[in-house]
């Protein structure tokens, strides 16, 4: 990490704190819903606990962006990598949204309701079969958008580290400084 404060104002702690759990949280989430087919049930009882308990994270991590926006690029100018950044933050952030509606809307549809730790929460009464196809549609569409978001967020942030080495990795490690901007 560059020891150099990156320049221009910055991410606060919560700003940081709330991207390094939504990762955690995500990271976790995807793993356990692309096992769920594999092993079934107890993936899907992971994936569903460890996606109530996150709720509210993710959907902080969602409304605190969106409120705060993001900081400006770093040489002042609108470049086509700033651009590039904005616009793959906000798909995780559009993708980040749509899971939060679409998995719960998912569990009730089926009529299959919720596992979380050892608590089961009903589903509806009676399956809802188009409202269930597209929910889990919507789920995995979701789930594919997050994932390939991600790649190109680590990809970015690789290249300011390895290639432009401009110490905007640093922005999300350390918060910006005192009389600095905070988002």
């Amino acid at each position: 990490m560059n020891n150099t404060p990156a320049p221009g104002p910055g991410y606060g702690w919560i700003s940081i704190l709330l991207h390094w759990a939504t990762a955690i949280a995500i990271v976790i989430l995807l793993f356990a819903g692309d096992s769920i087919g594999e092993t079934g049930h107890e993936a899907r009882r992971v994936h569903t606990t460890v996606a109530a308990c996150a709720y509210l994270l993710l959907a902080a991590r969602v409304a605190w962006r969106l409120i705060k926006g993001h900081p400006p690029s770093m040489s002042g100018r609108d470049s086509w990598s700033h651009r590039a950044g904005l616009f793959t933050h906000y798909v995780m952030l559009a993708a980040i949204t749509l899971m939060l509606v679409s998995g719960p809307l998912a569990g009730w549809a089926t009529g299959g309701g919720f596992e979380i730790f050892d608590w089961k929460i009903a589903g509806a009464a009676t399956e809802h079969p188009p409202i269930a196809r597209l929910s889990l549609w919507l789920h995995g569409t979701g789930a594919a958008t997050l994932a390939l978001a991600i790649v190109l967020h680590v990809a970015g942030a690789m290249k300011h580290m390895f290639v432009d080495k401009d110490g905007l990795f640093d922005r999300i490690m350390v918060a910006a400084g005192k009389g600095q901007e905070r988002r």
